[in-house]
């Protein structure tokens, strides 16, 4: 997968999907489902509740996001307090989040220089293009492992997503570097936009 990051930010999480599983017979069917439904999407919005690892600190982030087709991806702080309400506007072949003159990169999470409000167009980026390397159906949830399949587990950057494995919308989504996980988030009230329907869907 290279450097996910590094991708037109059509984005969004924005994600990630939510459509209504329910045919297929396993994770890896579940997986692809979810591809096809993302390429579909022509909206959605959620609350993304986002923590980076460093180590030594930890950064907590809440951001509400709205995605639309043709007028791209917004992202409004929620947490922390201090930056309440800003927002930035990201369009179709866009790769940097843009905060005006405030900025909540705190500091790069990978060698590569992967920040973490990266996180979620990495995470699209890998359900949508990603090698899928594992899956994993546990009750009412799919777990999905992506990762450059030229190197072996553990090495290099690899994406965890959980999704519900009835309507497909996503849970939470993990990122790790050399088996070590940098950063993780919770999405939380998925409403996908689909073009059959041209209203939102709950997750």
């Amino acid at each position: 997968m290279g450097r996910w990051r590094t991708i037109p930010l059509m984005m969004s999480l924005l994600l990630l999907a939510g459509c209504g599983g329910g045919g297929a017979d396993s994770g890896e069917d579940l997986a692809l489902e979810l591809r096809e439904t993302l390429e579909r999407m022509t909206g959605c919005s959620c609350q993304v509740a986002l923590t980076a690892d460093y180590e030594t600190r930890v950064f907590d982030y809440v951001l509400d996001v709205t995605y639309d087709q043709g007028d791209g991806a917004r992202l409004t702080i929620v947490e922390p307090e201090l930056a309440r309400g800003v927002s930035a506007h990201l369009q179709a072949g866009q790769t940097q989040l843009t905060y005006g003159a405030f900025s909540l990169d705190a500091g790069r999470l990978t060698e590569d220089g992967l920040s973490p409000l990266e996180t979620l167009p990495t995470l699209y980026r890998a359900v949508t293009q990603g090698y899928i390397a594992g899956t994993a159906l546990s009750g009412e949830t799919v777990e999905v492992t992506y990762r450059d399949e030229t190197q072996p587990p553990g090495t290099g950057l690899e994406a965890v997503v959980v999704f519900d494995a009835r309507t497909m919308a996503p849970l939470t989504g993990e990122l790790y570097s050399d088996g070590v996980r940098v950063v993780q988030v919770q999405v939380r009230d998925f409403r996908r936009m689909d073009p059959a329907q041209g209203g939102a869907d709950g997750g």
